[in-house]
Protein backbone atom coordinates (compact mmCIF):
# COMPACT_ATOMS: atom_id res chain seq x y z
CA UNK A 1 0.00 0.00 0.00
CA UNK A 2 1.54 3.30 -1.15
CA UNK A 3 1.98 5.55 2.22
CA UNK A 4 0.53 8.73 2.29
CA UNK A 5 -2.23 7.50 -0.08
CA UNK A 6 -6.16 7.69 0.66
CA UNK A 7 -6.44 3.88 0.60
CA UNK A 8 -3.48 3.89 3.22
CA UNK A 9 -4.95 6.74 5.05
CA UNK A 10 -8.24 5.68 5.22
CA UNK A 11 -6.94 2.15 6.39
CA UNK A 12 -5.40 4.16 9.30
CA UNK A 13 -8.69 5.78 10.28
CA UNK A 14 -10.61 2.16 10.75
CA UNK A 15 -8.20 1.87 13.86
CA UNK A 16 -9.35 4.59 14.95
CA UNK A 17 -12.92 3.83 14.34
CA UNK A 18 -12.53 0.44 15.81
CA UNK A 19 -11.08 1.64 18.96
CA UNK A 20 -14.00 4.36 19.79
CA UNK A 21 -15.99 1.85 19.32
CA UNK A 22 -14.83 0.56 22.41
CA UNK A 23 -15.56 3.20 24.67
CA UNK A 24 -19.91 3.75 23.45
CA UNK A 25 -20.81 -0.14 22.64
CA UNK A 26 -21.08 -0.65 26.28
CA UNK A 27 -24.00 2.34 26.65
CA UNK A 28 -26.83 0.67 25.37
CA UNK A 29 -26.59 -2.05 27.66
CA UNK A 30 -26.77 -0.48 30.88
CA UNK A 31 -29.90 -1.98 31.70
CA UNK A 32 -28.51 -5.21 30.74
CA UNK A 33 -26.04 -4.93 33.35
CA UNK A 34 -28.41 -3.82 36.09
CA UNK A 35 -30.73 -7.22 35.22
CA UNK A 36 -27.60 -9.70 34.82
CA UNK A 37 -25.21 -8.36 37.69
CA UNK A 38 -27.53 -5.69 39.70
CA UNK A 39 -25.07 -2.98 38.23
CA UNK A 40 -26.19 0.22 40.03
CA UNK A 41 -25.95 3.36 37.76
CA UNK A 42 -23.21 4.96 39.70
CA UNK A 43 -21.31 1.21 39.31
CA UNK A 44 -21.79 1.57 35.48
CA UNK A 45 -20.36 5.45 35.57
CA UNK A 46 -17.44 3.66 36.78
CA UNK A 47 -17.61 1.03 34.36
CA UNK A 48 -17.50 2.64 31.40
CA UNK A 49 -14.53 4.66 32.75
CA UNK A 50 -12.62 2.36 33.58
CA UNK A 51 -11.35 1.83 30.08
CA UNK A 52 -9.50 5.42 30.10
CA UNK A 53 -7.07 4.12 32.73
CA UNK A 54 -4.30 2.65 30.90
CA UNK A 55 -4.35 5.70 28.47
CA UNK A 56 -4.72 8.19 31.40
CA UNK A 57 -1.66 6.64 32.99
CA UNK A 58 0.42 5.71 29.97
CA UNK A 59 -0.40 7.36 26.50
CA UNK A 60 2.09 10.35 26.15
CA UNK A 61 4.86 8.11 27.58
CA UNK A 62 3.98 5.54 25.52
CA UNK A 63 3.81 7.78 22.76
CA UNK A 64 7.55 8.48 22.45
CA UNK A 65 8.12 4.74 22.85
CA UNK A 66 6.16 4.37 19.82
CA UNK A 67 8.18 6.58 18.12
CA UNK A 68 10.63 4.33 18.87
CA UNK A 69 9.41 0.62 18.06
CA UNK A 70 6.78 2.49 15.10
CA UNK A 71 3.44 3.26 14.90
CA UNK A 72 2.49 0.34 12.59
CA UNK A 73 3.77 -1.96 14.97
CA UNK A 74 1.56 0.12 17.24
CA UNK A 75 -1.69 -0.83 15.34
CA UNK A 76 -0.98 -4.65 14.98
CA UNK A 77 -0.60 -4.36 18.52
CA UNK A 78 -3.75 -2.81 19.86
CA UNK A 79 -5.41 -4.71 17.32
CA UNK A 80 -4.44 -8.19 18.95
CA UNK A 81 -6.11 -6.33 22.18
CA UNK A 82 -9.26 -5.92 20.46
CA UNK A 83 -9.80 -9.47 19.47
CA UNK A 84 -8.45 -10.55 23.45
CA UNK A 85 -10.29 -8.27 24.64
CA UNK A 86 -13.63 -9.07 23.11
CA UNK A 87 -13.00 -12.94 23.22
CA UNK A 88 -12.79 -12.57 27.08
CA UNK A 89 -15.72 -10.50 27.21
CA UNK A 90 -17.98 -13.15 25.89
CA UNK A 91 -16.86 -15.77 28.77
CA UNK A 92 -17.33 -13.11 31.70
CA UNK A 93 -19.67 -14.41 34.19
CA UNK A 94 -18.98 -11.35 36.85
CA UNK A 95 -18.51 -7.44 37.42
CA UNK A 96 -15.62 -7.88 38.70
CA UNK A 97 -13.95 -9.91 35.53
CA UNK A 98 -16.04 -6.98 33.07
CA UNK A 99 -13.65 -4.69 34.93
CA UNK A 100 -10.94 -6.03 34.69
CA UNK A 101 -11.40 -6.82 30.86
CA UNK A 102 -12.58 -2.92 30.43
CA UNK A 103 -9.19 -1.61 31.84
CA UNK A 104 -7.43 -4.42 29.36
CA UNK A 105 -9.14 -3.20 26.30
CA UNK A 106 -8.13 0.76 27.14
CA UNK A 107 -4.59 -0.46 25.98
CA UNK A 108 -6.68 -0.65 22.50
CA UNK A 109 -6.85 3.01 22.98
CA UNK A 110 -2.98 3.58 23.89
CA UNK A 111 -1.62 2.05 20.67
CA UNK A 112 -4.41 3.19 18.50
CA UNK A 113 -4.78 7.04 19.20
CA UNK A 114 -0.88 7.77 19.13
CA UNK A 115 -0.03 5.02 16.48
CA UNK A 116 -2.76 6.15 13.80
CA UNK A 117 -2.07 9.85 13.59
CA UNK A 118 1.29 9.20 13.91
CA UNK A 119 1.79 7.27 11.53
CA UNK A 120 -0.87 9.19 8.84
CA UNK A 121 1.73 12.61 10.05
CA UNK A 122 4.53 10.76 8.91
CA UNK A 123 3.34 9.55 5.71
CA UNK A 124 1.09 11.80 4.01
CA UNK A 125 2.75 14.40 2.03
CA UNK A 126 2.96 17.80 3.66
CA UNK A 127 0.27 19.35 1.03
CA UNK A 128 -2.20 16.04 2.34
CA UNK A 129 -1.66 16.43 5.44
CA UNK A 130 -3.68 18.76 6.95
CA UNK A 131 -6.76 17.51 5.18
CA UNK A 132 -6.09 13.98 6.44
CA UNK A 133 -5.75 14.77 9.67
CA UNK A 134 -9.44 16.99 9.38
CA UNK A 135 -10.13 13.47 8.30
CA UNK A 136 -8.80 11.83 10.71
CA UNK A 137 -11.02 13.69 13.52
CA UNK A 138 -13.83 12.12 12.22
CA UNK A 139 -13.10 8.85 13.66
CA UNK A 140 -14.70 9.75 16.86
CA UNK A 141 -17.96 9.90 15.80
CA UNK A 142 -17.75 7.34 13.46
CA UNK A 143 -16.69 4.83 15.90
CA UNK A 144 -18.91 5.88 18.85
CA UNK A 145 -21.82 5.49 16.43
CA UNK A 146 -20.59 2.04 15.18
CA UNK A 147 -20.17 1.17 19.17
CA UNK A 148 -24.00 2.36 19.82
CA UNK A 149 -25.75 0.26 16.75
CA UNK A 150 -23.04 -2.76 17.83
CA UNK A 151 -25.54 -3.14 21.03
CA UNK A 152 -27.85 -0.96 20.67
CA UNK A 153 -29.94 -3.94 18.45
CA UNK A 154 -29.00 -6.94 21.16
CA UNK A 155 -29.76 -4.80 24.07
CA UNK A 156 -32.54 -5.84 26.56
CA UNK A 157 -32.20 -9.38 24.74
CA UNK A 158 -30.57 -12.97 25.94
CA UNK A 159 -28.22 -11.91 23.03
CA UNK A 160 -26.71 -9.23 24.95
CA UNK A 161 -23.32 -9.64 24.39
CA UNK A 162 -23.41 -10.04 20.47
CA UNK A 163 -21.88 -6.87 19.76
CA UNK A 164 -18.98 -8.01 21.51
CA UNK A 165 -18.58 -10.64 19.13
CA UNK A 166 -19.12 -8.58 15.96
CA UNK A 167 -16.27 -6.25 17.09
CA UNK A 168 -14.06 -9.22 18.15
CA UNK A 169 -14.30 -9.91 14.13
CA UNK A 170 -13.66 -6.12 13.08
CA UNK A 171 -10.54 -6.22 15.40
CA UNK A 172 -9.60 -9.48 13.82
CA UNK A 173 -9.70 -8.13 10.68
CA UNK A 174 -7.86 -5.06 11.14
CA UNK A 175 -5.58 -7.49 12.99
CA UNK A 176 -4.83 -9.08 9.83
CA UNK A 177 -5.00 -6.27 7.23
CA UNK A 178 -2.30 -4.34 9.67
CA UNK A 179 0.33 -6.18 8.11
CA UNK A 180 -0.10 -4.19 4.54
CA UNK A 181 0.59 -0.87 6.38
CA UNK A 182 2.90 1.62 5.50
CA UNK A 183 6.13 1.62 7.50
CA UNK A 184 6.83 5.25 8.14
CA UNK A 185 10.53 6.97 7.79
CA UNK A 186 13.10 5.97 11.01
CA UNK A 187 12.86 8.55 13.40
CA UNK A 188 16.13 10.42 14.39
CA UNK A 189 17.70 9.73 17.47
CA UNK A 190 16.96 12.85 20.24
CA UNK A 191 19.37 13.67 23.06
CA UNK A 192 18.39 13.52 26.63
CA UNK A 193 17.85 10.79 29.58
CA UNK A 194 15.61 8.21 28.51
CA UNK A 195 13.18 9.81 31.31
CA UNK A 196 13.16 13.35 30.10
CA UNK A 197 12.10 11.88 26.61
CA UNK A 198 9.48 9.68 27.81
CA UNK A 199 7.58 12.90 29.24
CA UNK A 200 8.96 15.49 26.41
CA UNK A 201 5.44 16.21 25.28
CA UNK A 202 4.34 17.25 28.80
CA UNK A 203 6.89 20.16 28.88
CA UNK A 204 5.99 21.46 25.26
CA UNK A 205 3.17 24.62 25.55
CA UNK A 206 1.67 23.68 21.66
CA UNK A 207 0.95 20.00 22.08
CA UNK A 208 -0.32 20.57 25.76
CA UNK A 209 -2.84 23.48 25.07
CA UNK A 210 -3.96 21.71 22.23
CA UNK A 211 -4.55 18.58 24.23
CA UNK A 212 -6.18 20.38 26.96
CA UNK A 213 -8.42 21.98 24.31
CA UNK A 214 -9.01 18.64 22.84
CA UNK A 215 -10.32 17.35 26.96
CA UNK A 216 -12.69 20.32 26.81
CA UNK A 217 -14.56 19.31 23.63
CA UNK A 218 -14.61 15.60 24.80
CA UNK A 219 -15.98 16.86 28.01
CA UNK A 220 -18.91 18.21 25.51
CA UNK A 221 -19.17 15.98 23.11
CA UNK A 222 -18.40 11.82 25.34
CA UNK A 223 -20.62 13.70 28.14
CA UNK A 224 -23.98 14.05 25.86
CA UNK A 225 -23.14 10.60 24.63
CA UNK A 226 -23.41 9.23 28.09
CA UNK A 227 -26.69 11.10 29.10
CA UNK A 228 -28.72 11.44 25.82
CA UNK A 229 -30.41 8.12 25.34
CA UNK A 230 -32.36 8.17 29.00
CA UNK A 231 -32.40 11.81 28.91
CA UNK A 232 -34.55 11.26 25.14
CA UNK A 233 -36.17 8.08 26.44
CA UNK A 234 -37.41 9.80 29.97
CA UNK A 235 -38.37 12.98 27.46
CA UNK A 236 -40.12 11.24 25.14
CA UNK A 237 -41.39 7.79 26.23
CA UNK A 238 -38.74 5.94 24.21
CA UNK A 239 -36.81 2.84 24.76
CA UNK A 240 -33.10 3.28 25.07
CA UNK A 241 -32.41 0.63 22.16
CA UNK A 242 -34.23 3.45 20.26
CA UNK A 243 -32.75 6.17 21.85
CA UNK A 244 -29.33 4.80 20.99
CA UNK A 245 -29.95 4.45 17.76
CA UNK A 246 -31.21 8.05 16.90
CA UNK A 247 -27.79 9.29 19.12
CA UNK A 248 -26.22 6.88 16.71
CA UNK A 249 -27.53 8.03 13.47
CA UNK A 250 -26.92 11.90 14.88
CA UNK A 251 -23.21 10.88 15.58
CA UNK A 252 -22.72 10.88 11.24
CA UNK A 253 -23.60 14.32 11.18
CA UNK A 254 -20.40 15.46 12.81
CA UNK A 255 -18.71 13.83 9.53
CA UNK A 256 -20.28 16.81 7.03
CA UNK A 257 -18.75 18.96 9.67
CA UNK A 258 -15.14 17.50 9.78
CA UNK A 259 -15.00 17.60 6.47
CA UNK A 260 -16.33 21.22 6.00
CA UNK A 261 -13.88 22.39 8.66
CA UNK A 262 -11.26 20.59 7.29
CA UNK A 263 -12.30 22.10 3.79
CA UNK A 264 -12.23 25.79 5.18
CA UNK A 265 -9.04 25.52 6.66
CA UNK A 266 -7.04 24.06 3.33
CA UNK A 267 -8.26 26.95 1.77
CA UNK A 268 -6.61 28.98 4.34
CA UNK A 269 -9.38 29.93 7.01
CA UNK A 270 -7.87 30.93 10.54
CA UNK A 271 -8.73 27.86 13.38
CA UNK A 272 -9.33 30.13 16.03
CA UNK A 273 -12.04 32.31 14.34
CA UNK A 274 -13.92 29.17 13.21
CA UNK A 275 -13.04 27.62 17.03
CA UNK A 276 -14.48 30.68 18.21
CA UNK A 277 -18.10 30.53 16.41
CA UNK A 278 -18.34 26.97 16.45
CA UNK A 279 -17.99 27.15 20.59
CA UNK A 280 -20.68 29.98 20.58
CA UNK A 281 -23.12 27.61 18.68
CA UNK A 282 -22.33 24.53 20.92
CA UNK A 283 -23.62 26.81 24.01
CA UNK A 284 -26.86 28.11 22.20
CA UNK A 285 -27.82 24.40 20.49
CA UNK A 286 -27.35 22.94 24.21
CA UNK A 287 -30.54 24.65 25.55
CA UNK A 288 -33.15 23.33 22.89
CA UNK A 289 -31.28 20.37 23.14
CA UNK A 290 -31.29 19.71 26.89
CA UNK A 291 -34.47 21.77 28.13
CA UNK A 292 -37.44 19.49 29.25
CA UNK A 293 -40.37 20.05 27.61
CA UNK A 294 -38.97 20.30 23.98
CA UNK A 295 -41.02 18.49 20.97
CA UNK A 296 -38.92 15.50 19.34
CA UNK A 297 -38.80 17.31 16.23
CA UNK A 298 -36.80 20.12 17.67
CA UNK A 299 -34.75 18.30 19.76
CA UNK A 300 -33.92 16.28 17.13
CA UNK A 301 -32.70 18.57 15.15
CA UNK A 302 -30.82 20.29 17.95
CA UNK A 303 -29.28 16.98 17.97
CA UNK A 304 -28.39 17.05 13.89
CA UNK A 305 -26.60 20.46 14.61
CA UNK A 306 -24.84 19.82 17.77
CA UNK A 307 -22.87 16.88 16.61
CA UNK A 308 -22.12 18.76 13.05
CA UNK A 309 -20.89 21.81 15.02
CA UNK A 310 -19.13 19.05 17.26
CA UNK A 311 -17.22 17.62 14.04
CA UNK A 312 -16.34 20.37 12.56
CA UNK A 313 -14.49 21.32 16.34
CA UNK A 314 -12.77 18.75 16.77
CA UNK A 315 -11.30 18.78 12.68
CA UNK A 316 -10.13 22.43 14.18
CA UNK A 317 -8.38 21.27 16.67
CA UNK A 318 -6.82 17.82 15.35
CA UNK A 319 -5.89 19.43 12.16
CA UNK A 320 -4.05 21.68 14.34
CA UNK A 321 -1.49 18.83 15.85
CA UNK A 322 0.78 19.21 12.69
CA UNK A 323 1.45 22.60 13.36
CA UNK A 324 2.55 21.92 17.05
CA UNK A 325 4.83 19.04 16.54
CA UNK A 326 8.69 19.67 15.45
CA UNK A 327 8.92 16.42 13.58
CA UNK A 328 6.10 15.11 11.76
CA UNK A 329 8.17 11.97 12.24
CA UNK A 330 8.18 12.32 16.07
CA UNK A 331 3.89 12.76 16.02
CA UNK A 332 3.36 9.52 18.13
CA UNK A 333 4.44 11.53 21.44
CA UNK A 334 2.09 14.01 20.79
CA UNK A 335 -0.65 12.47 19.69
CA UNK A 336 0.16 9.82 22.76
CA UNK A 337 -0.20 13.33 25.22
CA UNK A 338 -3.29 14.78 23.24
CA UNK A 339 -4.89 10.79 24.32
CA UNK A 340 -3.62 10.87 27.69
CA UNK A 341 -5.56 14.04 28.18
CA UNK A 342 -8.76 12.94 26.38
CA UNK A 343 -8.52 9.86 28.87
CA UNK A 344 -8.00 11.90 31.59
CA UNK A 345 -10.97 13.93 30.99
CA UNK A 346 -13.57 11.00 29.53
CA UNK A 347 -12.72 9.39 33.65
CA UNK A 348 -14.24 12.12 34.36
CA UNK A 349 -16.85 13.09 32.46
CA UNK A 350 -19.30 10.49 33.62
CA UNK A 351 -18.56 11.37 36.91
CA UNK A 352 -19.57 14.76 35.84
CA UNK A 353 -22.72 14.33 33.88
CA UNK A 354 -24.28 11.06 35.01
CA UNK A 355 -25.56 12.92 38.66
CA UNK A 356 -27.17 15.66 36.73
CA UNK A 357 -28.71 13.18 35.03
CA UNK A 358 -29.99 12.01 37.85
CA UNK A 359 -31.15 14.85 39.44
CA UNK A 360 -32.68 16.31 36.65
CA UNK A 361 -31.23 19.76 37.30
CA UNK A 362 -31.04 20.48 33.03
CA UNK A 363 -29.37 23.89 33.70
CA UNK A 364 -26.53 22.07 34.72
CA UNK A 365 -25.90 20.26 31.38
CA UNK A 366 -26.21 23.77 29.97
CA UNK A 367 -23.03 25.33 32.24
CA UNK A 368 -20.74 22.45 31.76
CA UNK A 369 -21.06 22.84 28.18
CA UNK A 370 -20.81 26.62 28.04
CA UNK A 371 -17.59 26.05 30.79
CA UNK A 372 -16.11 23.59 28.70
CA UNK A 373 -16.41 25.89 25.56
CA UNK A 374 -14.74 28.85 27.10
CA UNK A 375 -11.93 27.08 28.06
CA UNK A 376 -11.42 25.44 24.79
CA UNK A 377 -11.24 29.10 23.71
CA UNK A 378 -8.79 30.13 26.23
CA UNK A 379 -6.27 27.19 25.85
CA UNK A 380 -6.36 26.31 22.25
CA UNK A 381 -2.93 27.58 20.99
CA UNK A 382 -2.86 30.06 18.29
CA UNK A 383 -1.55 29.63 15.06
CA UNK A 384 0.81 32.68 13.58
CA UNK A 385 -0.32 31.90 10.21
CA UNK A 386 -3.22 31.03 8.39
CA UNK A 387 -3.25 26.93 8.39
CA UNK A 388 -2.11 25.43 4.98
Amino acid sequence: MKPGSWPSIGLIYLYGVATSASLSKIIPLQGDFAAQMGVTPAGFSLLLSLLTIPPALLAAAAGSIIDRIGSRTALIAAAAVGVIANLAYLFAESLAAFQFIRVFEGFIMVGAYSGAPALIMATAPPERRGRAMAFWSTYTPVGISLGLLLSAGFAGTAQWRGGYAIHLVLFAALLVAGFTLPRPPPVPLVAGAPRARLLAAWTQPGPLRLSLTFGMLVMMGFGLNIVFPAWYAAQHGASMGEASSLLALGNLVMIPGGLLAGTLLARGRRDYPLLLVLMIAAALISLPLLMPGESRVLRLLALAAWQFESGAAIAVVVAGLPRVVADARQGAAAAGLLSQVSALITFVTPLVWAPILASGQWPWFVLVVATSAALALLLFPRATSAPG
